[in-house]
C-alpha cells in the first residue's frame, strides 16, 4: 500500500454493527481483516465491532500476534509479514548510484542503485544471497519497487466545500484528504479527476494543495487510466536511450547477415517459410508472439509445430532496452489499451509474426502420439511465413467444420488436425491429474469513446483450448531440454500445497460430495482435479474453483525447477511470450546457448545467480501488473453499473460470506453483493452449507438461490457494486441441480 507525506487528516471508514452484545475478538477475523489490507486499531475495532470490553480484548490479541511474528506494526497499522523473503526499508543516498536501506528489523543492506528510490523512500528489496557470516561486511541487495515516495503529484476526486475543497483517493488503497482553496481550483467541478501538487504558496507546515489538470470524472476512460498508472506506478512512457535504441535497429533480411547484437547470434537460421504457419489471436491482437502447424505424425499422431517470435535478435542482453524490459517484467493489458513491455516497433512490427511477412523464430517440433503422450522433440532457429492471421472466432468455426470462415479453404484440414492433437494433449494431462480451473473472465465491450456497453462471459472455444495445450507442449518441452543439457533458466514453479491447506480444502470439497469425507491426509492433485471437474454445471462450481484456487501456492518464476503442481508437470517454463513477458526472453537466450553449444553453454551456466534475481523481479512485476489489471476491471464494471443505479435485474447467488451474498447478474457477467445488513431477517454464517440462515424463520440464503436485485451503488473508488434483494425467483427450468450426473 502506499504512503503519503502529507495529509491534513484522515477520512474514517466506519462499519455499523447491528447489535451492542458483548464478542470475543477472533484471532482469525483479525488476521482476514490484515489480510485484506494494513489496518489501525481503530479500524479493526470498527469493523469487527463488540462490546465495551472490545477494544481492551482486541489490544491483547493484537500484542500477541506481534510477538508471535503473525503481525508487523509499522506506522500505528498492523500487517501480516513478507512470506517472499523480501524486505522493506528506507533508502539513504550514498556515493554514486547506490546508497543503503535500512530495513524493518535493523538490517542495513547496501545496494548498487537507487532503482528509482529517493532519498527517505520506502523500498521493497531483495537481498542478495545469505547475510554475510563475518562481523562488519557490508549485507548486499537490490531494490525492486518503490513502495511509497514522496511524490510530487497525487491524484484524486475532488469534494466542494464552503471553503474549497478537499481532494481524495482515487484507485487508492489509503485513506487521505488534501485540502484545496478555492483559487487553487481551476476549473476542476465537484466530482472531477485531478492532478494534484503542493500548493506554490501554501505556508510553513500547511499542507494545502493545487489542481494542476482536471482528468475528467470517475469512469472515464483517461482518468482511470491514470489513476491506476498513478496508484500502481506503472512505467508507460519509455526513455530516450530506449527510443534511440531501437530506432537504429536496421530490418533483418532472410538473405543478410545473421549475425545482430543479440544473444545466440552464432546459432544459424533455416529456411521454413514453407511450412503454413498460422496466428490465433483475439480479434483486437497486434503483437502475435505464436503461430502454430500441425502435420499428419507417425500412426494416427501428429507432428506439432510451434514458432515463437525470435526477440532475443532485436534485445541485446545488457542494453537499455534490454534493462528497460526487466524494469517492466511485462506488459499490463487493459480493455482500451496495454502498456508494452517492448517500445511499439518490436511489439507491434519486428517481432510480430504478422501474416505475409518473413519473420524471425525459435521453433519447436514436437511428435504427438494420438493419446496425447510426446516423443522426440526438436528445436532450431528459423525463418517463418505466416499464411494467416486468424481470429479465435474464424478457427473456432473452422475446427467445426466451417470452411467458410477461413481466408483460404485449405486451412480447414490443418485447423482440424491442431483441433484433434490439442485433445489429445489435453486427455493426457486430465489422467495425469492436471487441475484445470474453468473461471471465466469478463470480456468487456467499449463504444466508440472508451465507455462500456456491454460486459459478458469471454468465450473459450475449442480454439481457445488448442492454442493453450500447444503452448503448455511446447513450454514443457523447452523446459525439459534446458534441464537435460544443464542450462540454467527461470522455471515456472507451482509448488503443492501446505497439508494443512489441503486439509482444509478436502473438508470443504467433502461438504459439496466432491471428496470422500472420511478420507485422511492430504488431497494429491488427481482428486482435486475430479473434484473440480464434478462441481461443473453445479450452483458450488464457482466457490469451488474460487476455493480451490485459494488453497494452491502463488505460481511464481524461480531459478530452480520446483515442477508445477497444478498442471502435473514435473518441469515447465514460459517460452511462448517473449514480446511480452522477461521471463520468456530469458528462457530464449538459455535456449540459443543450448544450440549453440560449447562456451555459449558454458557462459550461461556461469550467469545462474543472476537468475535468481531475475526471477524475484519478474515475479513481483506480474503481481503489480495483476493487481493494476484488476483494479481496471473492477473500475470499468462500476461505470457500466452506474448507468444502471436504481434498475432491476436477476441474478444468482455465487458466494456467500459472512459480511453477504454475492449475486452475478443473468444478464450482464457483473457480480455485486448483498449485504447482511439490507436482508430482511438477522442472519448467522453456517460454514458448513455455505449459507446465511435467518435466526428466527430458519430460512436460508444459499448458493445458487435466484433473487430479483436492484442496483443500490456503485462506489468507482472502492470498487464496490452493491445490491438489495426485491423478490425471490423460481430456479430456471432444467435439470436439479441435485440430480444424478455421470461420472468425469
Amino acid at each position: 500500500p502506499e504512503h503519503h507525506s502529507f495529509f491534513p487528516f484522515v477520512l474514517a471508514v466506519r462499519s455499523a454493527t447491528r447489535s451492542g452484545e458483548p464478542m470475543a475478538i477472533d484471532r482469525d477475523r483479525v488476521l482476514a481483516e490484515v489480510r485484506a489490507r494494513p489496518r489501525t486499531a481503530r479500524e479493526l475495532l470498527e469493523r469487527i465491532g463488540g462490546g465495551r470490553h472490545a477494544k481492551r480484548d482486541l489490544q491483547g490479541v493484537l500484542r500477541q500476534l506481534v510477538r508471535s511474528g503473525a503481525l508487523v506494526k509499522r506506522d500505528r497499522r498492523y500487517r501480516l509479514p513478507r512470506a517472499d523473503g523480501l524486505l522493506e526499508g528506507t533508502f539513504q543516498p550514498g556515493v554514486g548510484e547506490g546508497g543503503t536501506v535500512l530495513c524493518d528489523g535493523g538490517r542495513v543492506v547496501r545496494v548498487a542503485s537507487a532503482g528509482g528510490a529517493s532519498p527517505g523512500d520506502r523500498v521493497l528489496l531483495m537481498p542478495a544471497g545469505r547475510k554475510p557470516e563475518k562481523p562488519g561486511r557490508d549485507e548486499r541487495g537490490e531494490i525492486l519497487d518503490v513502495l511509497d515516495s514522496h511524490r510530487r503529484e497525487w491524484i484524486g476526486i475532488v469534494n466542494l466545500e464552503l471553503a474549497g475543497a478537499i481532494v481524495t483517493p482515487y484507485r487508492d488503497d489509503e485513506t487521505w484528504g488534501i485540502s484545496v482553496s478555492r483559487k487553487n481550483l481551476g476549473r476542476a467541478r465537484d466530482g472531477d479527476v485531478v492532478v494534484l501538487r503542493r500548493a506554490r504558496r501554501a505556508a510553513k507546515g500547511s499542507f494545502a494543495g493545487e489542481v494542476v489538470e482536471v482528468l475528467g470524472r470517475p469512469g472515464e476512460p483517461e482518468p482511470d487510466f491514470r489513476a491506476v498508472v498513478w496508484h500502481r506506478r506503472l512505467p508507460v512512457e519509455f526513455p530516450d536511450d530506449v527510443v534511440r535504441e531501437v530506432e537504429a535497429i536496421v530490418p533483418p533480411e532472410i538473405d543478410g547477415d545473421a549475425a545482430l547484437p543479440g544473444d545466440g547470434s552464432e546459432v544459424p537460421y533455416e529456411d521454413l517459410r514453407e511450412l503454413p504457419f498460422v496466428t490465433i489471436d483475439p480479434a483486437t491482437a497486434r503483437d502475435h508472439d505464436d503461430a502454430v502447424w500441425v502435420e499428419e505424425g507417425r500412426g494416427a499422431g501428429f507432428l506439432l509445430w510451434v514458432a515463437i517470435a525470435d526477440v532475443a535478435r532485436f534485445v541485446p542482453r545488457g542494453s537499455a532496452l534490454d534493462r528497460e524490459a526487466l524494469r517492466r517484467g511485462n506488459s499490463v493489458y487493459f480493455p482500451d489499451r496495454a502498456i508494452p513491455m517492448l517500445p511499439e516497433r518490436l511489439s507491434v512490427d519486428l517481432c510480430s509474426l504478422r501474416a505475409g511477412v518473413d519473420r524471425p523464430a525459435l521453433v519447436v517440433r514436437i511428435d504427438v502420439a494420438a493419446d496425447g503422450k510426446t516423443g522426440a522433440k526438436h528445436f532450431q532457429r528459423g525463418w517463418i511465413r505466416s499464411r494467416a492471421g486468424l481470429h479465435y472466432e474464424q478457427a473456432a468455426a473452422a475446427m467445426a467444420g466451417d470452411a467458410g470462415a477461413l481466408p483460404d479453404p485449405a486451412l480447414l484440414e490443418p485447423m482440424q488436425r491442431l483441433a484433434a492433437c490439442a485433445r489429445a494433449l489435453e486427455a493426457r494431462r486430465a489422467a495425469a491429474g492436471a487441475v484445470d480451473f474453468d473461471l471465466p473472465s469478463p470480456a468487456i465491450s467499449l463504444d466508440a469513446d472508451g465507455m462500456p456497453v456491454d460486459i459478458q462471459p469471454a468465450a473459450r472455444s475449442q480454439a481457445h483450448r488448442a492454442i493453450e495445450e500447444a503452448m503448455l507442449a511446447a513450454n514443457r518441452a523447452v523446459a525439459e531440454h534446458l534441464l537435460a543439457q544443464d542450462v540454467p533458466a527461470v522455471y515456472r514453479v507451482h509448488e503443492p500445497p501446505p497439508d494443512e491447506d489441503m486439509q482444509a480444502l478436502r473438508r470443504v470439497l467433502a461438504s459439496f460430495g466432491l471428496v470422500d469425507a472420511r478420507g485422511r491426509g492430504p488431497l494429491s492433485a488427481a482428486e482435486v482435479a475430479k473434484a473440480v471437474r464434478r462441481a461443473e454445471g453445479r450452483p458450488e462450481e464457482r466457490l469451488v474453483n474460487l476455493t480451490t484456487l485459494r488453497a494452491m501456492q502463488q505460481a511464481r518464476y524461480e531459478a530452480e525447477n520446483r515442477g508445477h503442481f497444478a498442471l502435473a508437470f514435473e518441469a515447465y517454463l514460459h517460452f511462448t511470450s517473449p514480446i511480452r513477458r522477461y521471463s520468456d526472453l530469458v528462457v530464449h537466450r538459455a535456449l540459443l546457448a543450448s544450440l549453440a553449444g560449447g562456451d555459449a553453454v558454458l557462459r550461461a551456466r556461469g550467469g545462474r545467480e543472476r537468475l535468481a534475481s531475475v526471477a524475484t523481479r519478474v515475479s513481483y512485476r506480474e503481481r503489480v501488473a495483476m493487481q493494476a489489471e484488476r483494479d481496471m476491471l473492477d473500475l470499468k464494471k462500476c461505470a457500466f453499473m452506474a448507468r444502471h443505479l436504481g434498475e432491476s435485474f436477476p441474478g444468482t447467488v455465487t458466494s456467500v460470506a459472512r459480511q453477504g451474498l454475492y449475486l452475478t447478474l443473468e444478464p450482464f457477467f457483473v457480480e455485486g453483493l448483498v449485504h447482511v445488513s439490507s436482508l430482511p431477517e438477522w442472519v448467522d454464517f453456517d460454514e458448513a452449507t455455505h449459507a446465511l440462515v435467518a435466526r428466527g424463520s430458519g430460512r436460508r440464503f444459499g448458493l445458487g438461490d435466484r433473487y430479483q436485485v436492484l442496483v443500490e451503488q456503485v462506489d468507482p473508488v472502492k470498487g464496490w457494486i452493491n445490491f438489495s434483494i426485491e423478490e425471490t425467483l423460481e430456479d430456471p427450468p432444467g435439470p436439479s441441480p441435485d440430480a444424478p450426473r455421470a461420472s468425469p
